[in-house]
């Protein structure tokens, strides 16, 4: 199956769907159509503990494509934006699903977000983006640093991750690392940093989004002028930061970011 784009034709990939189901509901409504859409070198698997606590409606995850349970991509290249984009935005129109009236996306999540839109701009009603990479100050040093230890034996990623995210959750991390796809780490790493192609359409991008920016000084991968810059650029940008979070905020912080991202879609 193909997806013509603006670049020529891409091949789309199976996905593995990861479905979520609310035990909180008292939490207030989201739309049915929302997909999650997770960080580099996981799987949909990540969300399962911020959906099911504290989403109030059924949300998707897909793994990505060379991620979790989901198809490798055909050549090992084929990791970028717009790639993942394409596969997304197949999956919803083979499952019924209809339109995803809310795309939240984490990191890599959040470019595949933003590239859905620009490649089909009626389909989406909102976006959320959590700490977006597109600051071009901030390198790709962690990246660098996991595909690097993800090809040694067990041990040394688990102590790096650990310095971030705590013995258990490293060990978790760790396992859906080396389970990711060659390809998936080395064409993040070899991108221009801070995505200069978001930069290029932001002006363009006629949906609300909201930017929850983590803290710098943990892991962040945004900073303050360039989260100010960029949600300046977009003509219905919110940016909230959120003081001592960590890049991952659905997991660091999940009650604050819910809060936010119950009030921006109340909003909007």
């Amino acid at each position: 199956m193909t997806s013509a784009t603006d670049e020529g034709p891409r091949t789309v990939v199976r996905l593995h769907l990861n479905h979520f189901f609310p035990t909180n509901p008292s939490s207030p409504l989201l739309p049915t159509e929302t997909i999650l859409l997770h960080g580099l070198g996981v799987s949909g698997a990540v969300w399962a503990g911020f959906a099911r606590r504290f989403l109030a409606r059924p949300v998707i995850a897909p793994d990505l494509r060379g991620h979790g349970a989901s198809d490798p991509a055909p050549l090992p290249h084929q990791y970028t934006p717009t790639d993942y984009a394409a596969d997304v935005l197949a999956l919803l129109d083979a499952s019924g699903m209809g339109e995803p009236g809310t795309v939240i996306g984490h990191s890599l999540g959040s470019l595949i977000a933003l590239a859905m839109v620009m490649a089909e701009p009626a389909r989406i009603r909102r976006l959320i983006l959590i700490d977006p990479p597109l600051d071009p100050t901030i390198s790709n040093e962690v990246v660098g640093e996991v595909a690097r230890l993800r090809t040694v034996p067990p041990g040394p990623l688990e102590d790096y991750l650990a310095t971030f995210h705590g013995e258990v959750a490293a060990r978790s991390l760790a396992r859906l690392f080396r389970c990711a796809a060659p390809g998936t780490l080395e064409t993040y790493i070899a991108s221009p940093r801070g995505a200069p192609w978001a930069w290029h359409a932001a002006s363009e991008l006629n949906v609300p989004v909201l930017i929850l920016q983590a803290d710098v000084t943990t892991d962040g991968a945004l900073g303050d002028d360039a989260a100010t810059r960029f949600t300046r650029l977009l003509p219905r940008g919110t940016l909230i930061k959120i003081p001592g979070a960590s890049h991952a905020i659905h997991a660091s912080r999940p009650r604050e970011a819910v809060a936010h991202i119950d009030q921006f879609i109340a909003s909007t």
